[in-house]
Order: structure tokens, then sequence, then C-alpha cells
């Protein structure tokens, strides 16, 4: 929708269609974007740049950093893989008694009234999921030109996020809540003869760990202190008996008037998530063992007072809320 370049052609979509509003899911089907061409286009070139590098008669190490877009709204795809998963995705269904901090949400993004027709999600989801399939066949490109050069043994593949998209579970959309479907984000690595295939870990860790941890890979380290840990020995031998499991995520959300401040602490199993609100919105617990799918908000049953009041000492040790807000403006 950016004006910028492409005059008319890529004003068609409104500009808000690229964010977290409403208009995104009504404005969704088939179709070309320019979402979808600049990441055929950083494809592209990274093949060549990969084929250059392999023809070079001494190869060097080298660092390549590919930044896609998909799957990101406007929720717009290919008519071929749109029509694919219209008839096979599943309508997520809303559970009751949602944490008041998640109505705030939905409310305040225009998902709840008059709530989204059974329609307009599925086009939305079908768009979605047929995103996610063309930047894995994008990605697919990328790894066979590894292959097809002979640079796949000695490089070192890793695929992440910033966020993820909730794509309508619990009824919400986008990014910007501590759902697992808006925080826990892929990860991926591969390092043939280094990490055994297939391997899985449920570690809990954070994207500033992947620093430290390529730091470690290259034999190298950082001259000055970090937040972050290095996942060597979890990816390579599938385990660290130092390692915190332990994780914070925080957000200032601007909607609503006053800027809200919130944080998150995922601890092994529990997940715990607070808002610093005049409302005294009540902190939300979740433990993912028991309830992956996040139904039942145990942040105000008393059978869980000493679990809940350790995470939120845990929230509260370095995170001043105020202090947070008043930064973000």
């Amino acid at each position: 929708g950016m004006p910028t370049q492409g005059g008319p052609l890529w004003t068609r979509f409104p500009r808000n269609t690229t964010g977290q509003t409403r208009q995104a899911i009504e404005i969704a089907g088939r179709g070309p974007t320019h979402y979808q061409w600049s990441d055929e286009e950083r494809t592209r070139v990274a093949v060549h740049w990969l084929r250059e590098r392999a023809s070079t008669a001494a190869r060097q190490p080298f660092a390549a950093v590919l930044g896609y877009k998909l799957p990101h709204c406007p929720y717009i795809a290919p008519k071929d893989v749109f029509d694919y998963y219209y008839e096979r995705v599943q309508i997520p269904e809303v559970e009751e008694g949602q944490p008041l901090t998640i109505q705030r949400f939905r409310r305040l993004r225009g998902l709840i009234d008059p709530p989204v027709s059974e329609e307009r999600l599925r086009v939305a989801l079908a768009a979605y999921y047929g995103l996610c399939e063309q930047i894995d066949s994008l990605i697919g490109r990328v790894l066979d030109t590894l292959e097809e050069t002979g640079l796949a043994q000695d490089t070192i593949v890793i695929y992440t996020s910033d966020h993820g998209d909730m794509a309508g579970e619990h009824g919400c959309w986008w990014k910007s809540n501590y759902y697992e479907g808006s925080v826990s984000i892929p990860l991926l690595v591969r390092w043939p003869e280094e990490i055994p295939a297939p391997s899985e870990t449920t570690a809990v860790c954070n994207l500033m760990d992947l620093g430290p941890t390529l730091a470690e890979i290259a034999g190298t380290g950082f001259p000055y202190p970090v937040h972050g840990r290095s996942l060597l020995r979890i990816l390579t031998e599938g385990q660290d008996s130092s390692w915190p499991d332990e994780t914070f995520s925080e957000l200032v959300d601007p909607r609503g008037g006053t800027p809200l401040a919130s944080r998150m602490i995922r601890s092994g199993a529990w997940k715990l998530w607070v808002y610093d609100d005049e409302q005294d919105l009540p902190p939300a617990l979740f433990n993912l063992d028991e309830d992956p799918g996040e139904i039942s908000d145990l942040g105000e049953d008393p059978r869980y007072d000493q679990v809940r009041d350790h995470l939120l000492a845990r929230i509260y040790e370095e995170w001043n809320p105020r202090e947070a807000a008043e930064r973000s403006q």
C-alpha cells in the first residue's frame, strides 16, 4: 500500500491493512501484493549471491541475513494456494471467560463488536496459510541452492522470526499479546554433522540468545555484557544443566489513549503476564504442560497463589512499568 514507489500499482489496498486493524481481515483473499513481490526478489538475489560465493576459487567464511516479510498482513495470497486452503482451514473456537487483558486487546482492535463473520475468518485464514506455504517454498529455493552449490555441509542455517500471528486463535489476530501464537516463534537450526537431525528441545530461550550462540560457534566473544546466553550445548548435546529455562517479553501498547506497559515471564511450564493499568487488570497465569491451548487462566485461582506471587516478583525485579510507558512516548 505504500505509494513511494510503484505509483497507483501498489495503492489498491489501504495502508492500514498491513497493521493491527479489522480492515486487514475484511480486505483479504486472492491476489498479488508488494510483500509477495519483494520476498520473491529477495530470494532471487540471495540465490544469485550464494551461487557467486560458491564459484570463487577460495571460499571465504560468510554471514548472510535474508529478511522476509511474509507471512504478514494484508492477508492476500496467490490464487493457487488460497484456493487450496479455503475449504481446509478450521475456524478456531473462542473460549468463554477470557482474561480481561485479552478482552481489551480484541475490543481495541475492533474484533468484538460486531464479531467478524465466519466467512471473513475463513478467507483470512486461507490467505494466511497460503502465505505460509509461499514463504516455505521461497526458503526451499535457498536451501536447494546450498545443496546444489556444495555449500550445505559447512553452512549453518537458522530460521526464526520476530513474532507470530494469532491467526484467529482466542479470537485474536496479529501480535502484541502473550499467547503462544504471538510470542512463541520458530527456531530451526541446521548444522550438518554437528546438530543431530531430527532433534528437538523444550528449553525456553529468546532471540537474544542467537548472538552469543553465533559468537561461540565462530570462536569469538562479546567485549561487553549481553543478556543472551549461548545455545550451543543445547543444540549439539540436547541439554545444558546450567540453562535457566526462563525468559521475558515486554510491550507498551499505545492503543486506548494512555500507553499501557505489560510484561510476561515464561519459566518452565509456567507463563504469567501482567498489565500495569489503573483498573488493576489481574495477571493471567497458565501451565503450558497441562493446558497447552491456554484456555484455563489460573491468575486468580487461590490454589496457585505461591506460583503467581513468585512469578510476579520476578517480573517486577528489573521492570518499572510507568517508566517504560513514559519512555515509549
